[in-house]
């Protein structure tokens, strides 16, 4: 859209330096214009927004904020920087910005221009920065307020005062927004308006920030400080917006005719927890089987909301870049990727595109970059990303601001430990109480008490569960319990045996060295003829995508394939990988575990009843794996008494009983453990963060708690030292990346502490001594089978 009103006198004022010497700079009207326009599709998407979040104004608010925030820039010195002509500039343009406040705020209560103040100052600067600088005493001449306004030509003051005048309700209304609230407010008289122009007037928005953040320290209620969030990250997104200049964004173009036709399903075909998912309206609890169909009843509660948003939540990379390419095939433009090895994973994709390296770098960064930002209306992440706004990491009020009237999919919840499942169910219960987001919870095993406190922190929520008519028919599972140990020899010529007699093989073991050695042992022994993989979590990215793939062309769903092959791996592979394979041989761990490595055997049901068989040898690494250990033995307790009142060797799951069996493990001292675990993080999490957010400042001191609690570690091979160079110094750079190990930070510090761990040169991640190769992994201490010791998945 073409700027409808170009004030005069203001050409020569630039926002932005050229990018390129074949690029123009672009002027402070030009940013000023494209930044309204982003906060237009902003607030089209959400009108109702400032009814619910208790500020009528607010669209009105953060146009004005938006229409000032680079006023500043107005200085000779600022533009001299622009132009190259000086050095970096050493005030602040914001906080300049914010002696023209005033000419916007007639009829504005003292909140509500705090609130805009207090957006314009902290549009690049957290507030403790900004006081630090200009709110202490200075003698006057070496105010740098007083520098800044002195600087300023009378000439721009007055192009400035007419772009309002002249120009201000043409905005307005092109714009479309005069129907949200936004109005151009009455300036004041021409010589009052350049006498507001002084350093007084800019102290004093600065101290009422600070006297509002100073009230609000000692624990504001969250709708008392909303605005505030909404208006620094509503700005922010913006501004950042339109300095991207991607254009128009995209509105979420979900229905219910989409969905099915991209699934090419009739509605008459959908399962009936589909149908009640797709007229659900407000939070709701899914919990129906692997292979039923919970994604695409996601997908139809989700466009039953109508909200403008939609996050995907899912525990892991892997699943995440699956569900990804799924959902961008469905709603193609419309979907983004939002993890840790993001821009890596879209890099992937592009190079297998034909694109060359120097393209696919660049378009992997603008994808990673847009994802980051308000841009796609439908994402794909970490809940992870959703605790960045709870830690308060910087710029955390854009998050908010972006999750407000959001609809929300938690998908495998199951997978989180106590302690990461409070501070997930604290934020949801946040987000739906204050920000007007909505949520669907969903897993094929959702114990009771996991149940409850989703249901007690949203309230009113809908139960969605697989009929009994339906799981009645599901036949797909027979379980036998073994006494021994899955490393025995004996147990591993059974798995062999089965593998011979032609069968798909699934092996899981619950630490990366008993996988190591399975695989080991099966190399020596299985024919060459017969497929082995071996999949955990030391896996460089580059080996573990390869990996991954090659086994879903084997063993995927819907594959086709018949020949016999095994599989080893580790928890990995329980919400990572969509195989279907024939028979499972399994390590005791807790039943919610253990169903989801069933749910990898005759995923479909449309074959016989699958053999799956667990060990009961315990080892005392698991119980540093499985904390409590309990709940691993409670699990084995309750399937032995299924088993007894069967009388039978094996007996065939039948899927209406497994929520009851959930029920009876969650009893007792595995329930009371679950339970403390949970409710002392909640209200630590709550106390200690959600209820200390104040906007326009964040809290450094978290993000390296945030960083060790949720991201983990990388580290470089040793051997592969020398490839990594070469790639960083390549046009293949992003490459490099995939050859970092992910590692625990307890890990970590065994390495460190046995002198394996060398810092990298330079910028270089961390090397690790200890070997490496691409078909076992990082291995950490080679040794027999016997010889187990602890490691994580």
């Amino acid at each position: 859209m073409e700027i409808p009103c170009v004030p005069d006198g203001l050409t020569h004022i630039w926002a932005k330096s050229p990018k390129s010497t074949d690029v123009p700079p672009q002027t402070l009207v030009e940013h000023t214009w494209e930044a309204l326009m982003r906060l237009r599709d902003l607030a089209h998407q959400r009108p109702n927004l400032p009814a619910s979040a208790g500020q009528p104004r607010l669209w009105h608010l953060l146009f004005w904020a938006l229409f000032l925030h680079d006023w500043g820039k107005v200085s000779p010195g600022f533009q001299k920087m622009l132009r190259g002509k000086a050095p970096r500039w050493q005030y602040r343009h914001e906080v300049l910005s914010l002696a023209f406040l005033d000419w916007v705020t007639d009829g504005l209560t003292q909140e509500e221009t705090t609130f805009l103040a207090g957006a314009i100052a902290t549009h690049h600067k957290d507030f403790d920065e900004i006081e630090e600088a200009y709110l202490v005493e200075w003698e006057e001449d070496l105010d740098p307020l007083n520098e800044m306004l002195k600087e300023i030509s009378p000439i721009d003051v007055q192009a400035l005062y007419r772009w309002i005048e002249t120009c201000g309700d043409r905005w307005v209304d092109a714009l479309g927004m005069r129907s949200l609230g936004v109005f151009c407010p009455s300036l004041p008289p021409v010589n009052r308006a350049f006498a507001i122009l002084t350093p007084t007037t800019v102290r004093r928005h600065l101290g009422q920030i600070k006297a509002s953040l100073q009230a609000w320290q000692a624990g504001a209620p969250a709708d008392v400080i909303r605005p505030g969030v909404l208006m620094r990250g509503f700005l922010l997104q913006s501004d950042h917006l339109a300095s991207a200049g991607w254009g128009v964004l995209p509105n979420l173009m979900i229905s219910q005719e989409v969905i099915l036709k991209a699934l090419n399903l009739p509605f008459r075909r959908l399962y009936a927890h589909q149908r009640s998912a797709a007229h659900t309206d407000g939070h709701a609890l899914l919990l129906a089987p692997t292979g039923s169909g919970k994604t695409e009843a996601a997908l139809l509660w989700a466009q039953k909301q109508c909200l403008p948003r939609l996050f995907y939540t899912l525990p892991y990379q892997a699943s995440m870049n699956a569900m990804y390419d799924r959902l961008n095939r469905i709603f193609p433009g419309q979907v983004g990727l939002l993890h840790g090895r993001s821009t890596m994973a879209q890099f992937q994709r592009l190079m297998e595109q034909a694109y060359t390296p120097q393209e696919a770098a660049k378009l992997a960064h603008m994808l990673r970059n847009r994802s980051g930002l308000a841009y796609y209306p439908i994402r794909v992440l970490s809940p992870y990303q959703l605790l960045k706004a709870s830690f308060q990491l910087k710029g955390y009020e854009a998050l908010l601001s972006d999750f407000s009237q959001a609809a929300f999919v938690f998908d495998e919840i199951h997978a989180y430990e106590p302690h990461r499942l409070a501070m997930i169910v604290a934020s949801v219960k946040y987000l739906a109480r204050y920000y007007g987001a909505r949520f669907l919870v969903m897993s094929a095993t959702l114990p009771t008490p996991i149940r409850k406190v989703f249901e007690q922190a949203l309230g009113a929520v809908s139960l969605i569960r697989a009929p009994h008519s339906f799981l009645r028919r599901l036949r797909r599972h027979r379980l036998s319990l073994r006494e021994a140990n899955l490393v025995d020899e004996a147990s591993l010529r059974e798995i062999l045996a089965q593998a011979l007699n032609g069968q798909k093989v699934l092996v899981v073991a619950n630490t990366v060295r008993r996988a190591q050695n399975i695989y080991r042992w099966m190399r020596a022994h299985l024919p060459a003829t017969i497929p082995l993989f071996l999949l955990h979590g030391r896996f460089n990215g580059r080996d573990r995508v390869r990996k991954e793939r090659e086994m879903i062309a084997a063993a995927g769903l819907n594959s086709g394939r018949c020949s016999p092959l095994v599989v080893v791996a580790t928890q990995v592979v329980e919400v990572s990988l969509n195989l279907d394979l024939d028979i499972l041989f399994s390590d005791p761990a807790p039943l919610e575990a253990l169903l989801q490595r069933i749910g990898r055997i005759n995923r479909l049901g449309q074959r016989e009843p699958a053999p799956v068989v667990v060990f009961q040898g315990l080892e005392d690494v698991f119980a540093r794996v499985y904390s409590p250990i309990e709940q691993v033995t409670r699990t084995l307790e309750v399937l032995k008494g299924v088993l007894a009142a069967s009388s039978e060797k094996a007996v065939l799951l039948d899927e209406r009983f497994l929520p009851n069996w959930l029920d009876d493990v969650y009893t007792d001292s595995v329930l009371e453990a679950w339970e403390k675990a949970f409710e002392s993080t909640r209200v630590d999490f709550e106390r200690d963060f959600i209820n200390t957010l104040q906007p326009f400042r964040s809290n450094p001191a978290l993000t390296a708690q945030f960083e060790r609690l949720f991201n983990g570690t990388e580290v470089l091979p040793k051997s592969l030292y020398d490839e990594y160079l070469q790639l960083r110094e390549s046009e293949r750079a992003l490459e490099a990346d995939s050859l970092l190990v992910p590692l625990s930070w307890g890990v970590r510090a065994m390495l460190a502490q046995r002198g394996q761990l060398l810092a990298g040169d330079r910028d270089f991640p961390e090397v690790v001594d200890v070997p490496y190769d691409s078909e076992w992994g990082l291995d950490l201490e080679t040794q027999s089978i016997s010889q187990t010791t602890e490691d994580e998945a």
